[in-house]
């Protein structure tokens, strides 16, 4: 039999390909996370050939065995902040680990992280302490940083958990698409209340938020058919924006949704702002869109404040990943060793 690692491109891949693409993946999901819904066939379809036209560079692989796909990757590459990384998953049918394979695709992985001038690579979506966690670490990876999964399945909790009152001083404001001119400014001030979140050792960095990227990320999400759905806390006195909270529907798999940033300035805490913008999110969500049964959401695991919110409103913790860091040059020094 003979393995080779190619090119994937999923604007020209044939019905054929993408069939094997996709079984490769609900296997890996299957086995890694099987509480979370998986879309159809048609809707992968879909969606990966949305995301090469409308988001951040990539790079994508396949390994084939006898012309078969046996195993996937793909590569991203920040053009913001982080131009020093790519993000890279990799992922291999569970009856084919350990033969190998995995490694052949990081090996032709690398050249192309080099091209795009990355020193560093992370490796993301993987499960702690499973079978892609172990071996990443024996190849010069460390990990750096962890976050824990959390899922609200909502025909499983009393929606009195989301009647969370609004503290006095303060009003909430919602919208879907794009935000109101009269508090972009501010909206986008309010977004910058993340970037204390935690982070452990990772050397990502987060989004420096403007006006300008707001209304960027917003046209990103409308041109991938993803519909974006915003709640915010605004302190009536200054007018400032002082919470937030996204949610964002696909269109494609009409059952879930994913919660997106959420955010309270760091001198608003304190006031139950976080949990009454969430709560207010989710009476809306499950008041238009009934069909919607689960919302997943991925939480520092240190961030211990924000992972008691989510579990106050009926959310459970369900799997932990880990996110992995190395130089490529230590990646590929150990890569060369075998």
């Amino acid at each position: 039999m003979s393995m080779e690692v190619s090119l994937f491109d999923p604007l020209s891949a044939s019905e054929a390909d993408f069939a094997e693409h996709y079984e490769v993946m609900k296997a890996v999901m299957g086995l890694d996370y099987p509480e979370q819904s998986l879309p159809t066939l048609e809707a992968y379809v879909t969606q990966m050939r949305r995301h090469e036209s409308a988001s951040k560079p990539r790079d994508r692989w396949v390994a084939r065995e006898d012309g078969h796909i046996i195993g996937s990757a793909y590569a991203v590459y920040p053009e913001l902040e982080n131009r020093h990384l790519a993000t890279v998953r990799v992922i291999v049918t569970p009856t084919r680990r350990r033969q190998g394979i995995g490694t052949a695709m990081l090996r032709a992985i690398l050249p192309a992280l080099r091209d795009h001038g990355r020193t560093v690579v992370v490796g993301e979506g993987v499960k702690a302490d499973a079978s892609g966690d172990l071996w990443a670490r024996k190849l010069a990876f460390a990990r750096t940083h962890a976050w824990v999964r959390q899922i609200l399945t909502l025909p499983e909790v009393a929606p009195g958990l989301w009647q969370r009152p609004v503290p006095d001083g303060f009003r909430l404001q919602r919208w879907t698409g794009g935000a109101p001119e009269e508090l972009l400014e501010q909206y986008a001030r309010g977004r910058t209340a993340i970037l204390d979140a935690p982070i452990g050792d990772s050397a990502m960095e987060f989004a420096k938020w403007t006006p300008e990227r707001v209304r960027a990320h917003e046209a990103d999400l409308e041109a991938r058919n993803i519909e974006n759905r915003v709640v915010v806390a605004v302190h009536e006195s200054s007018g400032r924006v002082v919470g937030i909270t996204e949610l964002q529907l696909f269109a494609l798999q009409p059952d879930w949704a994913y919660q997106g940033d959420t955010a309270v300035a760091v001198d608003f805490r304190g006031h139950g702002l976080g949990l009454a913008i969430k709560g207010a999110m989710l009476r809306w969500l499950s008041a238009e869109r009934p069909a919607i049964t689960a919302i997943l959401t991925q939480t520092a695991h240190d961030n211990a404040h924000m992972i008691r919110i989510n579990h106050a409103l009926g959310f459970t913790t369900t799997a932990t990943t880990a996110e992995l860091e190395a130089e490529i040059a230590a990646v590929a020094k150990q890569l060369g060793s075998r």
